[in-house]
């Protein structure tokens, strides 16, 4: 019973200690999570955010400073009249109520705009102002309207249509941030994941080389072997250790740079899951060209500065033109004795420049100017994009042959660590020729995982100068 018993403590402590140990495993994050991590918790992306979202305020001040706006007033006051002339013209109700300053009690609704304004104004209760005068009360109307000064819409349209343009560049430019980010976030994740095989390549090279070295000592005291021969065993297998040690210190690195862009403490402790290869997305370099023409943001930035440099253009162009606004409005008057009088009034004021010292021609001049560089840009721009995807797409067809020649040699060279010992072992070989031969062979397993980490940024690079 008592064995029964120590068995079963036994066996539950090991089921514990199991369970402990898978739950200290490292949790496994794949591309998409880490990319998912990145654009949710990643301070890269909340401070573009945060940036879009000052364009996008800036522009909704744009547009509310070209809106329409409503205010009221109230107020009182009293006139008093001095003098012969100021008494005789007191004596009128209705001129003393149309002609000079009302009094008494006030009030107002005003809506203005860029280039209208209408204005209601009442007196509700005027008191008499002097002798011979009456009490009254007034209701005005007026309204004033800019027919053009310029630029469609008014020079305040015009502000607005510029914001609209930078806000479309800002986020043209948080589009293409955050596509270099996701980038970042790709070429961080397949670092480790490179990292992560380098290092299990490098212990599978260290347990070879111990074994070689176990071999070699035996050899060495059955005086098989030389002082030379142990020893170059020994350093091959300490070297194979530094090696692993600096596997481990690449992971290590690898993996807190990736943590950092995922927006994760950088000690946080994870391992990322091989994804499939990325593709090439299209089956020519013609293809890949035209997409990268088509979708580059550097492109469509040059469009949007050349659209709002127009705004600017034709801003020139309106200051030499006559500027025409007209203006009415109509008034009542009620005397509380005498009665009712209407006034009514209308305007028209046309501005035209006269001498302006060629200021506007020159602005015209300078925006014509701008617009020619910024067309000489976009053609310097195009030749660039075309190139960089030729040269892209040929360094994914040569990176794909390193990795096929890469694989060939480890192979090959693995053939060649077995035969040396088979020679070893029939003395057709020396031992140098089998360490020489096992150190070959592990430069070039550690060569093909660099070959296909190679391979794989040059997809993911041609990727991104497509703009994609």
């Amino acid at each position: 019973m008592k064995r029964a018993a120590i068995a079963a403590v036994m066996a539950l402590s090991f089921v514990l200690f199991s369970a402990a140990a898978v739950s200290a495993d490292p949790p496994a994050l794949t591309l998409a999570q880490s990319i998912d991590s990145a654009l949710k918790s990643g301070y890269d992306n909340k401070i573009l955010q945060a940036n879009l979202e000052v364009s996008r305020a800036q522009l909704a001040e744009t547009v509310s400073k070209n809106s329409l706006s409503l205010g009221g007033s109230a107020g009182a006051g009293y006139n008093y009249p001095f003098g012969v002339s100021g008494v005789e013209l007191s004596k009128s109700s209705f001129l003393s109520a149309s002609s000079t300053a009302p009094q008494g009690a006030a009030v107002g609704l005003g809506l203005n705009g860029p280039l209208t304004s209408v204005a209601v104004s009442a007196y509700p209760w005027s008191p008499p102002v002097g002798v011979g005068s009456n009490t009254s009360s007034l209701l005005s109307l007026t309204a004033s309207q800019t027919l053009w000064n310029g630029y469609p819409g008014g020079t305040g349209q015009a502000s607005v249509d510029k914001g609209v343009l930078a806000l479309q560049s800002a986020e043209l430019s948080t589009d293409a941030s955050v596509r270099s980010l996701v980038f970042r976030v790709k070429q961080a994740y397949f670092a480790m994941l490179t990292a992560q095989e380098n290092l299990a390549v490098t212990r599978q090279i260290l347990d070879k080389q111990n074994a070689l070295l176990d071999q070699l000592t035996t050899v060495y005291k059955l005086k098989q072997a030389s002082d030379v021969d142990l020893k170059t065993a020994q350093i091959n297998a300490r070297s194979a250790q530094i090696d692993v040690q600096a596997a481990e210190h690449t992971l290590r690195q690898a993996g807190m740079q990736l943590a950092i862009l995922m927006g994760r403490a950088p000690d946080d402790r994870f391992t990322v899951v091989a994804p499939e290869a990325p593709a090439v997305p299209v089956a020519t370099v013609q293809d890949a060209i035209a997409q990268a023409l088509s979708q580059r943001v550097d492109l469509k930035q040059i469009a949007l500065n050349r659209k709002s440099l127009a705004v600017d253009i034709s801003l020139a162009q309106g200051q030499a033109t006559p500027s025409i606004s007209v203006t009415g409005g109509v008034s009542q008057a009620f005397d509380w004795t005498l009665g009712n009088a209407w006034y009514a009034g209308a305007g028209v004021k046309v501005s035209m420049p006269i001498l302006d010292a060629g200021a506007a021609q020159n602005l015209i001049t300078a925006g014509q100017k701008q617009d020619q560089a910024y067309s000489l840009q976009e053609q310097q721009l195009r030749a660039t994009i075309a190139t960089t995807i030729q040269s892209d797409w040929e360094n994914v067809q040569l990176s794909n042959e390193r990795v096929e020649l890469a694989g060939m040699a480890a192979q090959n060279d693995d053939l060649l660590v077995d035969v040396y010992r088979i020679q070893v072992q029939n003395g057709a070989a020396s031992a140098q020729d089998l360490l020489t031969a096992s150190v070959t062979a592990a430069s070039a397993h550690t060569a093909y995982v660099q070959a296909q980490s190679n391979a794989t940024l040059a997809v993911l690079q041609l990727i991104s100068d497509m703009g994609l």
